[in-house]
């Protein structure tokens, strides 16, 4: 399964179905599109992600959520999984239709891309992954580098055995 570590609490809005859009600079790869990939909480929080998350705009569309406080949500865990429905170039066109609470959940520059999630599924329990930037895949042994994952290469092991009582989302 592929996935992509996100910081919280974006990560938990996103598995928590108030965050549809995750903006990055660059595309989503075309072959993960229409694919479901995994949505990892990042183990460290960083002090820009303590300054996003504290200021007063975000945390009026925060508020609503009913997520707990920052410190409170998991990390170092794959938290569920998305469809990953499409990609878009952010223009100013395009972001006038996305709503201020989306636009708080993002960063939003013309020029970039926003990844338009679908159908999340959070798992009753958490998967602990160590993680890597960007994406990644995972297997039942954890972190595979992607090229060995596009190879195949598993060492003749399952890739789903260890995957199925998560894959219960909640």
């Amino acid at each position: 399964m592929r996935v992509i570590s996100i910081w919280n609490p974006w990560a938990s809005l996103i598995v928590h179905r108030h965050k549809f859009f995750e903006t990055r600079s660059w595309p989503a790869p075309a072959a993960l599109i229409g694919e479901r990939i995994g949505i990892a909480a990042t183990k460290s929080i960083r002090p820009e992600q303590l300054t996003a998350y504290n200021d007063p705009d975000f945390q009026q569309f925060y508020s609503e959520t009913g997520l707990p406080e920052l410190m409170e949500l998991p990390r170092g865990c794959i938290l569920g999984t998305v469809e990953l429905h499409s990609c878009e170039v952010m223009t100013e066109e395009f972001m006038e239709e996305v709503t201020e609470g989306e636009k708080m959940f993002g960063m939003w520059m013309v020029g970039h891309y926003a990844w338009r999630l679908r159908d999340p599924k959070r798992f009753r329990d958490p998967i602990i992954a160590r993680g890597a930037q960007g994406l990644w895949s995972y297997d039942d042994h954890g972190v595979l580098p992607i090229e060995a994952h596009e190879a195949g290469d598993y060492s003749g092991q399952s890739r789903s055995a260890s995957l199925r009582p998560h894959l219960q989302a909640i």
